[in-house]
């Protein structure tokens, strides 16, 4: 994977892992209408963010699907 990919999935990563600790505040905590519609807004961006994940990893499999056989064979060499 590029760095530029890596960086990328590695940033969506740790967002993740942010709203995710939002969420388990939320859910033990009363809800407010603001707290609701924030917790609705993380669950649309936790879908997005799901989506740009698999962008780039069907990015990087089309690309090493495309390159010759002979570069595919370097990476299983010691």
């Amino acid at each position: 994977m590029g760095s530029q990919e890596s960086e990328e999935t590695l940033n969506l990563l740790k967002e993740l892992s942010v709203m995710k600790d939002l969420d388990g505040e939320y859910e033990a905590g009363t809800k407010t209408d603001v707290e609701r519609e924030a917790y609705l807004h993380r669950q649309q961006r936790h879908r997005e963010i799901m989506e740009a994940i698999k962008t780039v990893a069907s990015r990087r499999k089309d690309r090493s699907e495309n390159r010759p056989i002979d570069d595919k064979c370097e990476e299983s060499r010691p």
